[in-house]
């Protein structure tokens, strides 16, 4: 019978050991995106009595006698189903809606996985969870390796805005300041007598450069004594002739003349556009401007809007790199190489938060603070940004609640109950037939 006290008591310790995993579940039925517990049971070994026998010429087979010795915990999944979405209007909570895992670290540059997407930006404008970890910023937009790069917004900078020097090799398509459509511009030239000569000279497709441009002008007016050229973002010429121009409206096809101001002036206006960000050093400097907003987009991109109107973040072109982007007080957009970034809070920084998968997210380690870590069973991990490969999107303004479903948390411990308590009976049961045994013969 003591074999009957042992066998219980596996019940009784297995059914305790599901209700302890129950009891975190209930526990974090408000905790952002928890991810719920479930766990499974399987046989302790049997009593062999007899291993049966196989049917003979003469007689018939016999089963396997077994008595079997209880139960064991057989393993505690995790469910990472998603959470619902929890609307809070903030901008800086965020949910991953579809696959990956945000990527932070601590002090010493340990790097931890979560779903918590809810930020906050610190003294020194670092991208933070509500414990002070520090939000990784993506290095590209699929890689197998991580990135030692954090999120870190400019509360303070400098935007330093020119002409760009090299506007001849930009594609008419990329001005950032203009948008030239193609066709003709007509040019009257009067000479000395009075006499007018007119002539049209051919505005290129909008993949064509500005060079292009400068040098349809050159070829069709240079023996007039009248030479085009650009830089510093615009176009302008000279007339060393003794040619009268004018550009006419006649023969006009182009929108040139009315994107550049070329019709009123020898220098047209500013065509495209640099930028230089660097860090505010000096606090009485008039061009500094500080930062007012910040918000996360769908591809986890901040979005840092300052008090002068202007925006800076960034964005995936076309050779799949992540770029600036500034856009001015005006609404001028400057984009990638015209964008330059100075200073450690800017250049050492990244705008793109970092997500992470990987081949088994259930061989992760759960620790406290809503953190996971690397497990030996994890396998081969990867590294984007939201919204492309096989990571899911960002959805700002709220965050993933927990996947805890109550119902199925209490019939579970309705049932983990029952095992305990038919596992006690069973106990007392054969506990009163020892003590039976006990006084037999007295």
């Amino acid at each position: 019978m003591s074999q009957a006290l042992h066998t219980s008591s596996t019940g009784i310790n297995a059914g305790q050991s599901q209700i302890n995993v129950i009891a975190h579940n209930v526990a974090n039925v408000n905790t952002v995106a928890y991810k719920s517990a479930n766990m499974t049971f399987e046989t302790l070994y049997s009593n062999n009595l007899s291993y049966g026998s196989a049917a003979t010429k003469d007689g018939g087979g016999t089963n396997p006698k077994q008595i079997g010795l209880g139960v064991k915990i057989s393993g505690i999944t995790r469910n990472f189903n998603a959470g619902t979405f929890v609307s809070t209007g903030r901008d800086l909570d965020t949910m991953i809606s579809g696959t990956g895992f945000y990527v932070v670290k601590d002090a010493g540059g340990h790097q931890y996985f979560t779903r918590d997407g809810i930020f906050n930006v610190d003294s020194a404008g670092n991208l933070v969870t509500q414990n002070g970890m520090k939000v990784v910023g993506a290095k590209s937009i699929y890689s197998n390796a991580g990135s030692d790069l954090t999120v870190k917004i400019p509360k303070n900078m400098i935007a330093k805005i020119e002409g760009d020097p090299n506007i001849s090799s930009v594609k008419i398509q990329d001005l950032n300041n203009a948008s030239i459509t193609a066709g003709k511009v007509s040019v009257d030239l009067t000479d000395a007598s009075g006499t007018v000569t007119n002539v049209l000279v051919d505005i290129p497709q909008g993949t064509d450069t500005v060079g292009s441009i400068v040098s349809n002008f050159n070829s069709a007016l240079s023996s007039y004594g009248i030479n085009f050229s650009a830089s510093n973002g615009a176009i302008s010429y000279t007339n060393s002739g003794t040619y009268t121009m004018a550009f006419s409206s006649a023969g006009t096809t182009s929108n040139f003349l009315a994107e550049t101001g070329l019709g009123n002036s020898t220098t047209s206006n500013l065509l495209n556009e640099t930028v230089t960000l660097q860090d505010m050093i000096n606090y009485n400097d008039s061009n500094a401007i500080s930062l007012k907003s910040t918000g996360i987009d769908e591809n986890g991109i901040i979005v840092a809007t300052y008090n002068d109107g202007s925006v800076l973040t960034q964005f995936v072109d076309d050779a799949q790199t992540l770029q600036w982007k500034y856009t001015t007080p005006e609404g001028v957009t400057i984009l990638g190489s015209d964008v330059t970034a100075q200073g450690s809070s800017i250049a050492n920084s990244n705008f793109a938060l970092e997500l992470a998968t990987m081949v088994n997210q259930e061989g992760l380690v759960s620790l406290n603070n809503n953190l996971w870590e690397w497990g030996p069973d994890v396998g081969e991990i990867y590294y984007g940004i939201a919204g492309e490969m096989a990571f899911g999107s960002i959805e700002s303004g709220g965050y993933e609640e927990s996947n805890v479903d109550i119902a199925t948390e209490l019939s579970n411990m309705i049932s983990a109950q029952r095992m305990i308590q038919m596992n006690s009976r069973v106990f007392n049961t054969a506990s009163e037939v020892m003590q039976t045994l006990a006084y037999l013969g007295q």
